[in-house]
């Protein structure tokens, strides 16, 4: 392989990491507006389906992709090995869009 494949590759891989964040972005946002929307329907159900959803308003959101060489090679690369679908900001973001504490009892 010579020097300008070599740069293509770097290229083409760093362009498909830019990709690979803005997936994940589009992610967060899909998942935040589920959320918030569990959450608002919350209001409308009896009492106990009401807790029934509240006790699962994180379920069932999407896929995490660590543990796969693209993926981890992208958390790399962008985020300095915290992946962004974990990161204590989401965390926050996701808890507090759930009305979730996230203060342990301790």
């Amino acid at each position: 392989m010579n020097d300008s494949d070599q740069t293509f590759s770097v290229d083409i891989f760093y362009e498909f990491c830019k990709l690979i964040d803005l997936l994940i972005k589009d992610i967060q946002h899909l998942e935040s507006e589920v959320v918030k929307t569990r959450y608002e329907l919350s209001y409308h159900l009896n009492s106990h389906e009401q807790e029934c959803l509240r006790s699962e308003i994180l379920s069932n959101l999407a896929g995490r992709y660590g543990g796969t060489p693209a993926y981890d090679s992208y958390v790399q690369l962008f985020y300095n090995k915290q992946d962004p679908m974990e990161s204590t900001e989401w965390v926050t973001h996701i808890c507090n869009l759930a009305h979730i504490s996230l203060d342990s009892e301790d």
